[in-house]
């Protein structure tokens, strides 16, 4: 026959009875383990060992008013620039004592829109988004529901919301200076189409600031504008070095494009960087382990996965986040960029 009584889940003041100390002593070895002395907290955990004991999260959110969930609304996780950070941002989470909710809008601003209302619903603590498509309606339902929200990979946002992430039209001009200083003077660009990645806009558009201040016109013939794959990267850079062989650099977005744009360069029979040079923009992990390796900006996804989890914790506890946290790029050069044949000595 079975027990029933064994299979019932042990209580509180199960351990209490185990341990021989008071409800309330287990309560505090729980939630306030710095207050109880040693040799009674070591009582307690072996009898909540013993017992298998596992706190009521449910119980202990509707004391608290909190729920300790973290809700996060991610474009994709189909890239490594999000997964890294969003494994960076649950850890960080974890070592707060928060689980992490993760919902994918895939770059769909109803999508993303329809998420953040489930999570809400959910009873998430705080939201952490990407870039700063999000809708005025959904900052404005996260302020109903009274939680706070931070976005991410983008330094500023028009909506008031903290931001944590890199300035990318700054980056792009840098990218472009660095050519320039190589010697570079004939230039291609591939880059998204997108209408709600505001990361690709930025780039594209700071890229064509710099070519302004630089004095370079760039005809339409040398910008193409694809969805983001590897495939278009290749048909990108074809057309491109087809119809303009002059160009001697070619700028990509992404480094999908840029690794599309190096094996596409073997069947045109041009080699990279002597015919031409191309850089990429993420620095995912395949980027260093191309042929050529790939010079490419970092985007440092770790570090904004952790800076956001601390954020939006301090946010919980009273604390307002700075509106602007910019963070670093790096210009990762390696082989797929060099100075054009005709300036070389």
């Amino acid at each position: 026959m079975t027990d029933n009584a064994s299979h019932k889940r042990p209580k509180l003041s199960d351990v209490a009875r185990a341990a021989g100390v008071s409800p309330a002593t287990v309560s505090r070895v729980l939630n306030h383990p710095g207050i109880v002395r040693p040799d009674l907290q070591a009582k307690v955990r072996k009898a909540i060992t013993k017992l298998g004991y596992a706190p009521d999260a449910v119980a202990r959110a509707l004391s608290l008013g909190r729920s300790s969930t973290i809700g996060a609304v991610i474009p994709t996780l189909g890239m490594t620039v999000f997964a890294n950070g969003t494994a960076a941002l649950q850890q960080r989470l974890r070592e707060h004592g928060y689980t992490l909710l993760i919902a994918n809008s895939e770059y769909d601003s109803d999508r993303e829109l329809e998420e953040i209302k489930v999570l809400l619903e959910r009873g998430v603590d705080g939201l952490v988004l990407v870039g700063d498509m999000v809708s005025s309606a959904a900052v404005s339902l996260a302020g109903q529901y009274d939680v706070p929200v931070i976005t991410t990979y983008v330094n500023e946002s028009q909506f008031a919301v903290p931001a944590v992430g890199i300035d990318n039209a700054e980056a792009m001009n840098r990218v472009l200076q660095m050519l320039l200083d190589l010697g570079h003077r004939e230039f291609g660009i591939i880059t998204d189409v997108a209408p709600h990645n505001d990361r690709q806009r930025a780039r594209r558009q700071g890229l064509l600031t710099a070519f302004d201040i630089a004095g370079i016109a760039l005809a339409p013939t040398r910008i193409a504008e694809v969805p983001y794959s590897v495939t278009n990267g290749r048909t990108a850079f074809r057309k491109l070095m087809t119809m303009e062989p002059e160009i001697t650099a070619v700028i990509c977005s992404s480094d999908a494009f840029a690794i599309g744009a190096l094996a596409e360069s073997r069947v045109l029979g041009l080699s990279v960087p002597r015919d031409v040079s191309v850089t990429g923009y993420d620095d995912v992990d395949m980027s260093s382990h191309t042929d050529p390796p790939l010079t490419t900006v970092n985007v440092p996804a770790a570090m904004i996965g952790r800076l956001a989890a601390d954020h939006i914790v301090a946010a919980l506890n009273g604390w307002v986040p700075p509106a602007t946290t910019k963070l670093p790029t790096q210009i990762m050069l390696r082989g797929s960029s060099a100075p054009p044949r005709n300036t070389e000595t």
